[in-house]
């Protein structure tokens, strides 16, 4: 029994040892009879990748439709004006992580 606590103290020490005492993601509690040492990762926002606006671009020349100005993100999707094939006025939808054309949408 005491060979198990040996070495987890020795096993708890070793980790702090490379963890480093000033590792903000280490947490070190100390109790009457052991050491906790917990290693909690770091809190990072990751934006989500989005593809360029040239690449838009490219989707909506690549199914021969007509655009007019640049492209803007409305509710989670690009949208770029262009013109239907009766030549009204549209919104064409990409989706901005896949790059998928999604679709027109007229207005009336």
């Amino acid at each position: 029994m005491r060979l198990k606590q040996y070495l987890a103290g020795a096993v708890a020490a070793a980790a702090l040892l490379v963890a480093g005492a000033s590792d903000a993601a280490t947490l070190v509690i100390h109790k009457k009879h052991r050491t906790i040492i917990e290693h909690r990762a770091p809190v990072v926002r990751v934006v989500g990748r989005h593809i360029g606006r040239d690449r838009v671009f490219e989707v909506v020349r690549a199914r021969h439709i007509r655009f007019i100005g640049a492209p803007y993100m409305y509710r989670g999707y690009y949208v770029l004006r262009c013109y239907d094939r009766f030549g009204r006025l549209a919104y064409c939808k990409v989706h901005p992580r896949t790059g998928a054309f999604i679709g027109i949408s007229a207005r009336l």
